[in-house]
């Protein structure tokens, strides 16, 4: 029986621009193209579905922290496309080359879920979404990626990363103009990324106590020197 596609003007409004692209995609699809599409298509689903998925990690990195603004968000996928070379993804690929209809199948999932959403009040938490079920399902079953928290980690050790989530939780959490100013110019002027690691680890959620106080204190140089030549040792140098 033919599965229904959703076309790209019946998903509900915010849906991601990679999941409307899938679905005009598969709407392109001849009767009965689906057990062989053409390689265009399976290139452009491929692509698509690589995107949504470091999108969904950019989702839950801006839920983590409180980032709303689109701007910053899409400046983390940016990073993220820059972070996760061919080399992440040859697995997945390498699987599609041999069955490249398996994209497809993976496509009309995404789209299922996202054009059907679950119900608001079934994830009162905002930090929890219908989409915290699919993704990881699928980094599981097709990146071979069972743990997405430690692929989470690694992402948020990105130095262009932590900057971003820096930069957000200070404009909403330091009220303190000159020492969120201080702290901006310090990691600005960081040329080794050492700084954005030392502090987010003074971090505690949303909490910025610790971190303005060291860095009001100056307690931070002697750490940041340490954690330095620390970082340089694990590097050889």
């Amino acid at each position: 029986m033919a599965v229904q596609t959703i076309t790209s003007d019946q998903f509900p409004r915010g849906t991601s621009r990679y999941t409307v692209a899938m679905a005009k995609c598969l709407v392109s699809l001849r009767p009965g193209a689906e057990l062989s599409p053409t390689r265009p298509i399976v290139q452009a689903l491929i692509n698509l579905v690589q995107g949504r998925m470091l999108e969904y990690l950019a989702d839950r990195i801006c839920r983590e922290y409180d980032i709303q603004d689109p701007v910053l968000r899409q400046r983390i996928v940016t990073v993220l496309l820059g972070i996760f070379s061919d080399e992440f993804f040859a697995l997945f690929r390498s699987t599609i080359e041999f069955q490249p209809n398996l994209v497809v199948q993976i496509a009309r999932r995404i789209i299922r879920k996202e054009g059907n959403p679950e119900p608001a009040q079934k994830y009162p938490s905002p930090t929890r979404q219908p989409a915290d079920r699919l993704y990881p399902a699928l980094f599981r079953k097709y990146f071979e990626y069972r743990n997405l928290g430690t692929l989470l980690e690694l992402v948020e050790s990105d130095a262009q990363i932590q900057r971003i989530i820096l930069r957000n939780v200070l404009d909403k959490h330091l009220s303190d103009a000159p020492i969120r100013k201080r702290i901006l110019q310090i990691l600005e002027e960081d040329r080794d990324d050492v700084a954005p690691s030392l502090f987010m680890g003074y971090l505690k959620g949303n909490d910025v106590s610790t971190l303005a106080e060291k860095v009001h204190s100056g307690a931070w140089e002697p750490e940041m020197a340490d954690l330095r030549e620390h970082m340089a040792h694990l590097r050889g140098d």
